[in-house]
């Protein structure tokens, strides 16, 4: 019978995670769980640095980014001894343990849930990359933040006619480069699947634009090397920039506080009926669940 829960947040951060534990808190209390928080991820669990959640704990954080039992990647956890020994040290203090992160927490949970360490989990990555689910916990947030920061430098951008290269976030998903370009004007979308420099000068040189901002998903190519090609072949002054941990830094919007909510309440739900390996996702705006196996491969 479970009675103790333990939570961890892993990989890198995204608003809202915060709303996710403040939740996963106050229902696990309100149905008389014991809860404890891991800090730094699984790097956390390894070194046991757990401290168990309160009320108290969970005051004023709800409008927070980041995360407050911190994160990290914890690279070790794949090698085999690692979680036979994280399985050891805490066998008896925790009963199930839900991680809130990405893929990589993911793949994490899986293997550890194989070894005998029940886990659910909850995606917390502002990628949007994780299968089954249509958002992610921290995607909407990051996606205004873009959106906000689009809207600022357009100005700048009109009053020297110039390009932009904006690199965002994503890893080898473009969803918030999709979605900041669907969400804005005079701009030019560069993805892994239409990364073309010859198409995209010759629309440069056929625009009629008086500033052009180019989204581009991190990791496709060398955005300075870009830009001077750019600058090289059509005459225009062309800048770059990547906004980096600003994506992941901004308040959580409602829509991450709500979905935070949710998420959370759904996995003390899943853990009243004894309901493990599971991970949660959204979908058609209702919260489901899955066995993480059929998710995530590893």
């Amino acid at each position: 019978m479970i009675k103790k829960i333990g939570i961890l947040t892993s990989g890198g951060d995204s608003p809202g995670m915060n709303a996710a534990i403040r939740s996963i808190v106050i229902n696990s209390l309100k149905n008389n769980y014991k809860i404890y928080g891991f800090f730094y991820g699984y790097l956390g669990l390894f070194k046991n640095k757990v401290k168990s959640l309160k009320y108290k704990d969970i005051n004023n954080i709800i409008d927070k980014s980041g995360t407050l039992l911190g994160s990290s990647r914890f690279i070790k956890l794949k090698k085999y001894k690692i979680k036979k020994k994280i399985i050891k040290k805490i066998k008896n203090k925790i009963d199930i343990l839900i991680i809130i992160g990405g893929e990589g927490s993911y793949k994490g949970a899986l293997k550890l849930n194989n070894m005998g360490l029940p886990c659910i989990t909850i995606p917390g990555t502002i990628d949007n990359d994780i299968p089954g689910t249509d958002y992610t916990i921290g995607f909407s947030s990051a996606l205004e933040t873009i959106v906000k920061y689009i809207d600022n430098v357009k100005y700048t951008l009109l009053s020297h006619k110039r390009i932009l290269i904006l690199e965002v976030m994503g890893r080898k998903c473009c969803d918030l480069a999709l979605y900041s370009y669907i969400s804005s004007e005079n701009c030019y979308l560069i993805t892994y699947k239409n990364f073309n420099i010859k198409n995209l000068i010759k629309k440069i040189k056929k625009s009629k634009k008086k500033y052009l901002i180019i989204i581009i998903t991190e990791n496709i190519t060398n955005i300075k090397k870009l830009s001077i090609k750019i600058q090289k072949k059509t005459n225009i002054e062309t800048r770059f920039t990547s906004i980096g941990y600003i994506q992941r830094s901004g308040k959580p919007t409602a829509f991450d506080r709500i979905l935070a909510f949710k998420m959370g309440n759904y996995a003390i739900k899943l853990i009243k009926k004894n309901k493990t390996g599971k991970c949660i996702a959204i979908k058609k705006n209702k919260i489901i669940h899955y066995d993480i196996k059929n998710i995530i491969k590893i």
